[in-house]
């Protein structure tokens, strides 16, 4: 039996909306398309030719990718299959849901089947460029994950944040698109015997999903993530942005109070900080390509900051520590959409508490509550957040004035 049909029991169908349209018994060009398939055991997309002929594409959980062809013949609503190099037909009955889905039922008894989705549009195009995730999963610790899709099939994965600053950063792999579905194969020297070699994601594409570009989502058996798709080189100078929205994971430790607002470190899920960022009215500005800008109202009062800022790629780190040494210089991560109409601003533990400390800092100096040549008090603000927060991963999201 070809490999397309081991341990391919028990799919389940999922309800994508097209318009394909299938007659109930004999083999026409009601079959032909892209049809894919998203299981925990197996992941496979069947292309079926106008003349019956189909190839599929596919990974076993610990396997690696297969390609195989054959032949399809229907009569009757009897299914035939015949693989290249093989000599028997397989053979079951075709379930047809118009519009959705096709089954070919091996076992009536028993229920063993086999259920693809039908695949409207190819992705293989579309997928090409670069996307960042705005809502990683978060049993994973990953907060910005970044894809570069290239298009001679390489790919580059870059993660920022606690755990994946040690596991994938700028490694170059291979991945491969049929239909809707992605084959992202993970670089050899991270795979450990018996594991996946590849990860297989169901995408789904929404030009324009967003006011501010172009989504892909993201489908694996246990989670969804969503893909902005941004571009490779900051354009940051005469900029402007108004704090938008944030995302957080990985939040561990006790509760920490920054500007009056005490959080739980170990239950923060954004909507918080969100309260408190937004009536700060927080911002910020580039008023050309080496200096930021960024402000917020406190105690019916503009706060203002403005310090140089070194960018390399996406990196950018703002050196608060030049303009009032108490201060600390924050390393974050940056990423403009299409249009730079949106920019997320990702960083880590390290630079979520010498943010925030600067802040608590200068909201402290404005109430005549610190004196900042007082080394010990100000490194005590800093203690205070490191102390309760024992890893977080934090993206600021801003959208343009």
């Amino acid at each position: 039996m070809a490999v397309a049909l081991v341990a391919m029991f028990g799919f389940v169908a999922c309800n994508n909306d097209c318009d394909h349209e299938f007659i109930e018994y004999d083999y026409n060009e009601a079959l032909v398309g892209t049809w894919t398939c998203l299981e925990a055991e197996q992941a496979e997309a069947m292309v079926i030719n106008p003349d019956g002929s189909f190839t599929t594409t596919g990974v076993m959980k610990g396997g690696s990718l297969y390609e195989e062809n054959g032949t399809i013949k229907v009569v009757n609503n009897k299914v035939s299959l015949v693989f290249d190099g093989d000599k028997e037909a397989i053979e079951g009955r075709l379930e047809l849901v118009s519009g959705k889905s096709m089954s070919i039922v091996f076992n009536d008894e028993y229920d063993i089947r086999l259920t693809y989705d039908y695949c409207k549009e190819d992705l293989s195009d579309e997928i090409i460029g670069m996307w960042v995730c705005t809502d990683a999963p978060t049993e994973t610790g990953e907060a910005t994950i970044v894809h570069t899709f290239m298009e001679n099939g390489k790919a580059i994965y870059t993660g920022y944040g606690t755990r994946v600053d040690e596991y994938l950063v700028n490694e170059e792999t291979t991945y491969d698109v049929v239909g809707d579905l992605l084959f992202y194969a993970l670089p050899k020297d991270k795979i450990t015997e018996g594991e996946d070699s590849y990860i297989t994601k169901k995408l789904t594409y929404k030009p324009s999903g967003l006011a501010y570009g172009d989504i892909m989502e993201e489908k694996t058996m246990k989670s969804t993530s969503t893909m902005l798709r941004i571009k490779q080189q900051l354009e940051l100078a005469n900029k402007s942005y108004n704090y938008s929205a944030n995302y957080i994971t990985n939040a561990k430790g006790s509760d920490f109070t920054i500007l009056d607002y005490t959080f739980e470190a170990s239950n923060v899920d954004g909507s918080r900080l969100d309260q408190m960022l937004k009536g700060l009215l927080f911002s910020v500005e580039f008023p050309d390509a080496n200096t930021i800008k960024y402000k917020y109202r406190y105690n019916n009062e503009e706060v203002p900051f403005e310090a140089p800022i070194e960018v390399e790629g996406n990196k950018v780190t703002i050196k608060m520590s030049a303009k009032e040494s108490a201060y600390r210089d924050i390393e974050v991560y940056m990423f403009q959409d299409q249009d730079n109409t949106q920019l997320h601003m990702y960083m880590h533990t390290k630079s979520f508490i010498n943010l925030f400390g600067n802040l608590q800092l200068n909201a402290l100096k404005s109430e005549s509550k610190i004196d900042l040549t007082d080394a010990a008090a100000v490194e005590k603000v800093f203690a205070d957040l490191s102390e309760c927060i024992e890893s977080i991963n934090f993206t600021l999201v801003f959208k343009t004035r």
